[in-house]
């Protein structure tokens, strides 16, 4: 018999449960979507898998940038697999912090989910490192810069740096450095969907976290299956195919578009870079991936220089990492609403500036050292004005002089604001130095974005919103379903015979065919996402 202190792997034994769960409506429905970010890094995973197996069979670590190039330009629709490849690598990361932010704001760390946390904190780990070995793969000017930096994180290890470089870097030869490359992003992603398995079952097991209006929002919380839970089949996996071609459409959509564009940054081109024996080598800034961006500006701050890049790594990294393992012990209160927890909100947050401010600083001014001073700023305002800000309206909240039944829409929209406003400050003063006009763009953007945050926060801070009852959508008529589908399938049809008579000679049309690849997947989502607001209402 299962006892109540039991760990969690004795409980699933002891206790089997249905897997997988039938959920709620409202899981399916406006808003949905982010009970889903789970299953939205799941269908990355499976692109990345499908499209990584086809590129093995062509990679040569030999001659990893020769091969690489040599499936770019020459392999039939090569263009289209390899930059989709790395933007779904991009999408699964991003999608991978999305999911971890959510679970850590709304509290899914606490009992029963404590392994499910950590548990998805090493796929978090294990998917950077895929990143990094298989964007350190092609053998470009900025594969090299990767490894450069890896290699001297290494080797500062204390007494072991030398066999940890040996064991990720090999012998010191480009054929053992890609051997080891190739090796480490095969075994990490094979450990990926071994470690995704267990997080499922794991999650299943706990149930998902109930809406966020339930009254007594308290650890330990778990979804009691009703009677009104509709099965998986249809509703769920129809609901899943749904998300499968949107999440296509956009993995296609955005590499192909960007190939098209000239002069997109290193950074976030989807095309490889020179080779490192380019003469042009020279001139493409010496960037890490996107996404280590922040670890790798913290080794320009002057304080590493003194304690050598390895503590520097171990504290700029590591620090954020043990405190996400040890949140579920340092965030014990049953409570799991945002106003009865402003520590962790605002560290989450202060989090996620410092993670920006970094990743823009080190795309703005790489390899430049930065002094204590400016360090000692960088990390000290932000900390004050969040910290004050959050338990300033927790405060308000408690005391009843702010009154609003989704208190999380104000965290949410503080959030933005922050991250816009100082992403903003940072590219401004670039500007303001350098009057390139390369910052333009972000900046109309970024200004545009804390405008909306601003505006939004506004109206929350002044509305008086009443809780009414929601609402199902109407069902749409089945004739309007026949209709649409018919219009589709016609626009399918013409697609389909255009990007037929498009040569795969070039790049550039090697983009058109992936832009119209990427229609056709939001078709297909569009015609699944009508077909069951026609029969289910969702």
């Amino acid at each position: 018999m299962t006892e109540k202190n039991d760990p969690v792997f004795v409980k699933m034994m002891n206790d089997p449960q249905p897997i997988p769960r039938r959920v709620p409506d409202y899981m399916r429905k406006k808003g949905g979507i982010w009970y889903w970010t789970g299953a939205l890094v799941t269908i990355a995973f499976l692109y990345e898998a499908l499209t990584g197996l086809v590129i093995l069979f062509y990679y040569q670590p030999a001659n990893a940038y020769g091969s690489t190039t040599n499936f770019l330009n020459s392999t039939p629709f090569g263009s289209v697999i390899l930059t989709t490849h790395l933007y779904g690598a991009y999408a699964m990361i991003v999608l991978l912090y999305a999911h971890l932010l959510r679970n850590l704001f709304v509290g899914a760390f606490k009992k029963p989910r404590m392994t499910q946390w950590f548990t998805g904190i090493l796929l978090l780990l294990l998917t950077i490192g895929v990143g990094f070995f298989g964007y350190s793969m092609s053998g470009d000017v900025l594969s090299a810069d990767a490894t450069d930096v890896g290699r001297g994180i290494a080797q500062g290890a204390p007494l072991i740096g030398g066999y940890i470089e040996r064991i990720f870097f090999g012998d010191g030869t480009a054929l053992s450095l890609f051997q080891r490359m190739l090796g480490w992003h095969i075994v990490l992603t094979a450990l990926i969907g071994v470690l995704f398995m267990v997080h499922f079952i794991i999650a299943e097991f706990n149930t998902i976290m109930p809406k966020i209006t339930k009254k007594e929002f308290k650890a330990p919380l778990i979804d009691h299956e009703k009677p009104d839970y509709k099965p998986w089949y249809p509703y769920n996996i129809l609901y899943m195919v749904e998300l499968t071609f949107f999440m296509f459409f956009m993995i296609l959509l955005i590499p192909s578009v960007l190939t098209l564009i000239s002069n997109v940054p290193a950074l976030f081109s989807p095309l490889p870079q020179v080779s490192p024996s380019s003469p042009l080598a020279s001139i493409v800034p010496p960037y890490p991936p996107w996404f280590l961006l922040f670890v790798y500006k913290a080794m320009d701050f002057n304080m590493v220089s003194v304690i050598g890049t390895f503590w520097g790594t171990v504290l700029f990294g590591g620090a954020p990492l043990i405190y996400l393992l040890l949140l579920p012990i340092l965030d014990r209160g049953s409570s799991l609403k945002l106003v009865e927890r402003p520590l962790t909100v605002s560290l989450g947050i202060v989090g996620l500036i410092y993670m920006m401010g970094l990743s823009i600083w080190g795309a703005l001014t790489p390899g430049v050292i930065i002094p204590d001073w400016e360090v000692l700023l960088f990390f000290l305002i932000p900390a004050v004005v969040v910290f004050l800000l959050v338990y300033s309206v927790t405060g308000w909240i408690k005391r009843g002089r702010l009154k609003h039944p989704h208190p999380e829409r104000i965290f949410i929209n503080f959030t933005f604001l922050g991250l816009s406003s100082f992403g903003l400050g940072m590219l401004l003063s670039a500007f303001l130095t350098s009057r390139a006009m390369m910052y333009e763009i972000p900046l109309v953007l970024l200004a545009m974005a804390a405008s909306i945050s601003f505006i939004s926060l506004f109206i929350i801070l002044n509305e008086k919103p009443e809780i009414v009852e929601e609402e199902s959508p109407r069902m749409m008529r089945s004739r309007y379903y026949v209709a649409y589908s018919g219009g589709f399938a016609m626009s399918s049809v013409a697609i389909i015979y255009v990007i037929s008579g498009i040569p795969d000679n070039s790049l550039t049309n090697g983009a058109l065919y992936g832009i119209g690849l990427a229609i056709l997947f939001l078709i297909a989502g569009a015609i699944v996402k009508i077909y069951r607001r026609t029969q289910f209402g969702e």
